[in-house]
């Protein structure tokens, strides 16, 4: 038998793998829908909640929640340990309870875990912290197993979410330098140790730094977007205005951010601030 958790990751990757909206690694939002976004969690289970909680998914089934990095959180305070394995099957659990409505995104903390490419931060490894965190809830005789199920699931997400009002949604952009080795499509080919790997196409789509204004504006033509909303990078502040044409959000503090919009309406650096709700916020007439 199956571990439970295990079946459970995978239920979630054939979910994402198999989703009718999807084309190559892009979601085509549906129109008439409120689309909630937010940045990367790493972890953040008060913030997870609380998002959660606003998009009150089963009393909105117009609702769509778009998800990413939710690995790799902060050590517990008491333990000592990295939980985020928690955190993440929360989120996994409300994706087999709301199919449609949860869409998870990739990013480079996903591909690291499920390469075994290590990503250090603040002193420590956090995929080997993840992976001791399983084992730490599962036990070592399952932990390999579990691993298995969540690194199916994570190399099942998408790479972009796009509305039918000309917003798309990745987790970043390529590196304006790396543009040759990324291409100006968002990568449509299945995952492989080549894609995933530094100069791979998904690899650059997924890790990419310092997207310039004439880059955005280039790839907004080339792709047919309005607007960009973005992740990946580490702001101490609630969100990031990088050009008229693209922001950053962040959910991993408690000074995070999320975007609620019509997928029918664009945004612009006109808009897009009447859209934004302090996560820390939600609940309180938000």
């Amino acid at each position: 038998m199956p571990h439970p958790l295990a079946d459970i990751f995978r239920k979630a990757a054939r979910l994402n793998a198999e989703d009718p909206r999807r084309t190559g690694h892009t979601i085509a939002i549906e129109p008439g829908k409120e689309v909630i976004v937010t940045g990367d969690l790493h972890g953040h289970r008060q913030n997870l909640m609380k998002i959660i909680a606003f998009a009150d998914l089963p009393n909105r089934p117009e609702a769509r929640l778009v998800l990413q990095e939710i690995v790799h959180g902060l050590p517990d305070a008491r333990t000592g340990h990295d939980r985020s394995v928690d955190v993440l099957l929360r989120a996994v659990r409300l994706k087999l309870a709301s199919p449609e409505q949860v869409i998870f995104l990739l990013g480079n903390h996903d591909i690291a875990q499920a390469t075994g490419n290590e990503i250090t931060k603040g002193g420590r490894g956090v995929c080997e912290a993840f992976v001791q965190g399983v084992r730490n809830a599962v036990g070592d005789e399952d932990a390999a197993e579990v691993l298995a199920a969540i690194n199916e699931f994570l190399l099942s997400m998408p790479i972009a979410a796009r509305t039918p009002g000309g917003v798309m949604i990745l987790h970043t952009l390529p590196t304006p330098q790396r543009m040759n080795l990324a291409g100006s499509d968002v990568p449509a080919e299945p995952y492989t140790p080549q894609t995933l790997a530094r100069g791979g196409c998904v690899y650059e789509w997924t890790w990419g730094r310092n997207p310039t204004g004439e880059q955005i504006d280039s790839l907004a033509e080339h792709l047919g977007a309005e607007y960009f909303v973005l992740a990946h990078k580490r702001i101490e502040t609630a969100y990031e205005i990088v050009s008229p044409k693209a922001i950053i959000l962040t959910a991993e503090h408690e000074r995070g951010s999320l975007l609620r919009f019509s997928s029918d309406d664009p945004l612009s650096e006109q808009t897009v601030r009447e859209h934004l709700r302090p996560i820390a916020a939600l609940g309180r007439g938000n």
